[in-house]
């Protein structure tokens, strides 16, 4: 068949026209659940400002003072920004609270009363984890093992009490492993000395579908998504006894490896690779096709005591305390380290936009460096003068930060 000029011309514009709308959704993506799209922690085309001040509101569009407090992260589902909060007397009252994205009103609140237990260490929250979204409900999970399900609009659809089922399940200090949801199912990690399980539950009511025995061991490590060989999805859980695939719907292993893993960093992947905190950072190749994958490599000298692992490019970025890691993607060799001056502890894992790297301190600065081949530049020390230990979200060209008391929009455009 011939194409005439009209033809491949209007071929063009609609191309063209298709390409504007893929850049668009691209740039103002929801940001559906801890660490983002894919956990991945990556906005490649946002353009966010380097340089803004809590005090002085520069390049902040709104601050919203919330109800309680929350150390858990924030997530963007259309115009909507949310989180949660927990308040009141040994942080009972359950808060999930919508945000509008233009304006920093509150949308709506849906407020419940933990069942299970709220007791956690002076520096966490009940509200700990960080919501997730499948873009039509929002998922909340708190430390007290309690979790929620309300329709875009605010609505409660289902609730559970966790704890009421197994109510040894918790520990002293808090519980924040984030959920994911997949399939139609929303998969909790509880991981604790007592009743310890990772659970797959219907996202349509909230029926358990399937329970999988946990070692009886604390444990902070959030669930992730990956894609295997065969193109299906499964989830992923770590722990210090253990690395484990399951099957969304049925939690049915797929395979499971002795592989000792940190239990607060959390596991990504990216390049058919999956990058686990453990020995420092031990990264396995999703693309093979044996019952489980098989070892790339590993470093110690790229671990993480808090911040879960990203990858940008070529290169994969950890931090240990105060100090930022760069190893190359494809055998694992430290490229270079930046210390991190002005930086007294770190909890939020960091975020990037395009080749700039976010990282907010339990202090509330944000560090913002450009990331090298042959090092990584501090560029600026912002401060919101307001403690941060939530990881941010980025949509659009904004950065969204949850502090314990506040939720900011940070933008320049």
């Amino acid at each position: 068949m011939k194409i005439n000029f009209r033809t491949r011309s209007a071929i063009a514009h609609i191309a063209l026209g298709l390409s504007a709308v893929v850049s668009s959704s691209l740039a103002h993506a929801d940001w559906p659940q801890f660490r983002g799209p894919n956990a991945s922690s990556v906005a490649t085309d946002a353009k966010l400002p380097t340089k803004f001040n809590g005090e002085s509101k520069e390049n902040v569009a709104w601050q919203t003072k919330l109800p309680g407090r929350s150390v858990g992260g924030v997530i963007v589902v259309g115009d909507q920004v949310i989180t949660t909060s927990s308040s009141g007397m040994d942080q009972r009252r359950l808060h999930l609270i919508s945000v509008d994205e233009k304006s920093g009103s509150i949308r709506w609140q849906q407020e419940l009363v933990a069942r299970g237990r709220p007791f956690c260490h002076p520096t966490s929250a009940n509200a700990a984890p960080t919501p997730a979204s499948d873009g039509k409900y929002v998922y909340a999970f708190y430390s007290s093992n309690d979790l929620a399900c309300v329709d875009l609009e605010g609505n409660l659809v289902w609730y559970r009490s966790l704890s009421t089922d197994f109510p040894k399940a918790g520990n002293d200090v808090g519980m924040s492993s984030s959920p994911v949801v997949v399939d139609g199912v929303c998969v909790v990690q509880v991981e604790c000395q007592g009743d310890s399980f990772a659970a797959g539950l219907s996202a349509v009511d909230g029926t358990i579908l399937w329970k999988m025995d946990r070692p009886k061991l604390a444990n902070w490590a959030s669930p992730v998504v990956v894609k295997l060989a065969s193109g299906e999805q499964a989830v992923v859980m770590q722990s210090s006894q253990d690395l484990v695939a399951v099957a969304p719907k049925s939690g049915k292993p797929i395979w499971k490896m002795d592989v000792k893993c940190s239990t607060i960093p959390s596991a990504m992947s990216a390049e058919s690779r999956l990058f686990v905190p453990a020995a420092g950072l031990t990264v396995f190749d999703l693309s093979s096709a044996g019952s489980e994958p098989s070892k790339l490599w590993d470093n110690n000298k790229l671990g993480s005591n808090a911040c879960s692992p990203l990858v940008v490019g070529n290169r994969v970025y950890t931090i240990s305390r105060t100090v930022l890691a760069a190893g190359d993607l494809f055998s694992g060799e430290l490229k270079w380290q930046t210390r991190l001056t002005d930086a007294k502890s770190i909890w939020s894992s960091p975020v990037v936009a395009g080749n700039t790297l976010y990282i907010f301190t339990e202090e509330g600065k944000c560090l913002v460096v450009k990331l090298g081949e042959e090092q990584g530049e501090i560029l600026e020390i912002n401060d919101l003068s307001e403690s941060v230990l939530g990881s941010p979200a980025i949509s659009g060209n904004a950065l969204y930060v949850r502090s314990v008391s506040s939720l900011w929009k940070i933008t320049d455009k």
